[in-house]
């Protein structure tokens, strides 16, 4: 009994280690701001929209509205009500917090603005969502706490150097966000992975195949051969083997590499085929957290200290 006790422990230290020791802050400030672009590129494409699917003249005014959702959450309709000048707010809060968070200006602030944004058109019109703007609730929610200005930012960029004309190198910061941000990675993987098993056509393998034919998602061309049984089984089970394999090999570090390439190539792929607007560009953003960095020598953002 006690080895096993003292195993837990060890596990248990190991894991307290790995969460909290400092690392290299150029992973997470990369990602934030890549993340953030993709924030301002999400507000491009629904702004013209805004109106029609929030507004009290749209197509789900107040009074449908209270009857599909319970609670009022913390939005900013808590100050505006269902008044249509909420659409300015909720516009002007996403530019700040994107801008902000793609040049590293206060990116804590800008976090909170782009997540109160996306909560609040979430709040309003749970219809238009789409896998995506959860990823963006979740990022700006975690770069909160994060952080994410010592690398990758403009102040930095504008800021101090030494006397040899080079900046300082950037201080090292907790590791807690980072993992948090990359263990919902895996999480999503997995729980999407086990769901999908669930289901009949993915374990017959034809899955895949009639999502292929869902002429109304598709957005470029599909060759023929993609479109038979064979393919169709290929696919289907291969996205089951990925989605599952991947919390798991992705920490190892001689597969990290071959396997964040190949989930590039596996939502290249589904951009490619199926029109889901900024899904398959906010998902691999995450993969910058894994990344390595060069210049650090013995430090593996993900193994902590060598």
């Amino acid at each position: 009994m006690m080895p096993v006790i003292a195993a837990v422990v060890r596990a248990a230290s190991a894991f307290d280690r790995w969460v909290r020791e400092p690392v290299d802050p150029r992973p997470l400030a990369w990602f934030r701001s890549w993340f953030g672009f993709l924030t301002l590129v999400n507000l491009w494409m629904l702004w013209p929209d805004m109106p029609l699917w929030l507004s009290n003249d749209g197509v789900l005014p107040p009074e449908v509205h209270r009857q599909t959702v319970y609670g009022a959450g913390l939005t900013v309709y808590l100050l505006t009500g269902y008044a249509d000048a909420a659409i300015w707010v909720i516009r002007l809060l996403a530019l700040v917090g994107g801008l902000g968070l793609w040049l590293g200006i206060w990116p804590r602030c800008a976090a909170c603005c782009a997540w109160l944004a996306a909560t609040s058109y979430s709040w309003r019109n749970l219809l238009i969502l789409h896998s995506g703007d959860c990823l963006v609730r979740i990022g700006c929610f975690f770069l909160m706490f994060a952080r994410t200005d010592g690398a990758a930012s403009l102040p930095r960029w504008l800021g101090r150097r030494t006397e040899a004309g080079d900046r300082p190198p950037p201080a090292e910061v907790p590791a807690w966000p980072q993992r948090i941000l990359q263990l919902q990675l895996c999480i999503l993987y997995f729980v999407t992975g086990v769901w999908k098993a669930t289901g009949a056509t993915w374990r017959d393998g034809t899955a895949v195949g009639m999502v292929l034919q869902l002429g109304e998602f598709q957005r470029f061309p599909i060759p023929d051969f993609c479109m038979t049984p064979p393919a169709s089984r290929l696919f289907t089970y291969g996205t089951l083997a990925f989605e599952l394999g991947f919390p798991l090999l992705v920490w190892v570090p001689r597969l990290r590499l071959p396997v964040l390439a190949a989930g590039l190539a596996f939502h290249a792929g589904l951009d490619w085929t199926l029109n889901v607007q900024l899904f398959q560009w906010l998902i691999t953003s995450y993969y910058i957290l894994f990344l390595a960095t060069p210049a650090t020598g013995s430090r593996d953002p993900i193994q902590g200290r060598s």
